[in-house]
């Protein structure tokens, strides 16, 4: 049978929920009802003000995926990687007491600009605004898996000005706080697996485009993790949790997924999803000095409930199971004079080609089934054990040593059973109960952190069941659950008919930046194909 006793329904330490739900001890979900207003956020905190519809919808994703805001001309720039072009829409015309609907001020041929301008063209992944400069920098992927990347820099209207070659599948690119550095998160994955004929496993790197001589002076360095190749090295990782294919170089394995920098500029924290790490690069000599491996999380624990059988139920339980965090989206904030990072952790499997590095475990004396890690295939790894991915949470670390301080634990299923018990752990394109139980749940994606009104708040998006939730981290040691929105549709027909689908990117505006006055969220919907704003009251 199960390890321990399963939380039936949303019981949480035997205890059934049918009022407010209580987690660390705030209240959480201010409404009585198991449900959410259709337009409005659980606690009144998030409310939405405006969308912008690209035209296009997609179940497999790839529409809406990067959006930035730019507080010079309150414009929004957004990736659309399917179809290799950048939408600009103007919201200066929001506002805080009606909902409006934006149209397109200009879409970019992205194609048509590399055939112009001599650099190949994939697809497009990340996008940001640099208002000292007045640029915008694109990552733009290679026209095959194998060629080096670019990064384009463009001016707010959408010209060209210039290209940087990038590494190999350049996923995110960000400018540093002062707007002195480009860098981009070059992933170098093996697309065509390991065994193809003419398939290469390209390495994994950082480009680092130094500007604070102009664009046109910049210098370019791109930064690989040749020096972890050595047997002693390499040993290290591992020991420190670094997971690593067996037999493979940490250079070609290590595959940087996004990018963080530190508020004083010195430092950018780079994760490393499939090997469950985080590196630091210090941008001062360039180099990287660090590669952590951020631990497991033990879902034996009580906090650490979860539902993993696709049983039809919202039932969360402990389990003979270890969580590997496996950040996608980073953020880093100081708060009472100390760096943090924060986590999204959403956990990525390999699949390319003809090679999977995920097996099965089915839980004893049942016929459900959860995917899991091949041992076999990460060393870093715990024989005997049984590996997840990812850890269904957001999280904390101190930016200094990674050691961890603090974790969401079990909220994001804990509250989303409660409000949205027939649709809980839903697929983003399908409303099915408990679809994802058996694989990574609602999946956090993106994270983002911004002080409110003298208060700092963390800001998650669920890439499955969607929404965004929405923590108050001012105080580390008592973390609270601030508020949820979700505006999708559960019995909506199709994609068309289903509201908001998949966050996959977010975007803050502070209030002295906001056409409203106050600030505001813009998301990504990346199957949906749209970008809601909402306003954030810090109240």
């Amino acid at each position: 049978m199960l390890k321990s006793k399963a939380i039936l329904g949303l019981a949480i330490a035997g205890t059934m929920l049918t009022g407010p739900l209580q987690l660390s001890g705030s209240p959480v979900l201010a409404k009585t009802e198991a449900s959410q207003s259709k337009t409005g956020s659980v606690n009144g905190k998030l409310k939405e003000i405006g969308n912008y519809q690209t035209g296009m919808s997609n179940k497999d994703g790839g529409i809406a995926e990067i959006v930035k805001y730019n507080k010079d001309n309150q414009k929004m720039y957004l990736v659309n990687g399917a179809s290799q072009s950048v939408d600009i829409v103007s919201v200066a015309n929001i506002k805080s007491n009606q909902k409006t609907e934006f149209k397109i001020d200009t879409r970019l041929n992205i194609t048509a600009m590399g055939q112009a301008h001599g650099f190949s063209v994939g697809d497009i992944t990340s996008i940001d605004v640099n208002t000292i400069e007045k640029i915008i920098a694109i990552a733009v992927q290679g026209a095959t898996y194998k060629d080096q990347g670019s990064i384009v820099i463009l001016n707010y209207d959408g010209d060209y000005i210039k290209h940087f070659e990038a590494g190999v599948q350049p996923d995110m690119v960000t400018f540093s706080p002062d707007y002195k550095y480009i860098l981009s998160a070059n992933e170098g994955e093996p697309r065509e697996g390991y065994s193809a004929t003419g398939a290469i496993d390209p390495k994994g790197s950082v480009t680092i485009i130094d500007i604070k001589k102009r664009v046109n002076r910049a210098a370019v360095q791109t930064i690989g993790f040749e020096k972890f190749d050595i047997v002693k090295a390499r040993s290290e990782l591992v020991r420190n949790n670094v997971l690593l294919k067996p037999n493979t170089a940490p250079s070609v394995d290590l595959e940087p997924e996004y990018i963080t920098v530190s508020d004083n500029n010195h430092y950018a924290y780079v994760s490393l999803q499939e090997a469950n790490a985080l590196a630091t690069i210090d941008l001062k000599t360039e180099e990287i000095i660090n590669v952590k491996g951020l631990g497991f999380k033990d879902y034996s624990l009580e906090k650490n409930a979860l539902d993993a059988l696709k049983d039809g139920q919202v039932k969360l339980a402990t389990q003979n199971l270890y969580g590997t965090y496996m950040p996608d989206g980073v953020a880093s904030q100081k708060i009472g004079g100390k760096n943090y990072i924060f986590t999204a952790n959403e956990g990525d499997a390999r699949e390319w080609g003809d090679y999977v590095d995920t097996g099965s475990y089915t839980f004893p004396g049942t016929k459900y089934k959860i995917d899991r890690i091949l041992n076999s295939e990460r060393n870093g790894l715990e024989t005997g054990k049984n590996y997840i991915y990812g850890g269904r949470s957001f999280s904390i670390w101190d930016a200094d040593t990674m050691e961890q301080v603090y974790d969401s634990g079990s909220d994001f299923e804990k509250i989303t059973g409660k409000l949205f018990p027939d649709a809980f752990n839903s697929s983003n394109h399908k409303t099915e109960l408990d679809s994802r139980s058996g694989k990574k749940g609602p999946e956090p994606e993106d994270i983002k952190v911004m002080k409110v009104n003298g208060k700092t708040f963390a800001f998650i998006g669920l890439e499955r069941i969607s929404g965004i939730m929405m923590y108050d981290v001012t105080d580390i040691e008592n973390v609270k659950f601030y508020d949820y929105i979700n505006l999708r549709n559960f019995a909506g027909n199709d994609i068309a008919t289903s509201g908001d689908l998949a966050p996959e990117g977010l975007s803050l505006v502070e209030a002295k930046d906001s056409p409203t006055g106050n600030p505001l969220l813009l998301v990504a919907n990346e199957v949906s194909g749209n970008v809601r704003v909402f306003e954030i009251s810090g109240k």
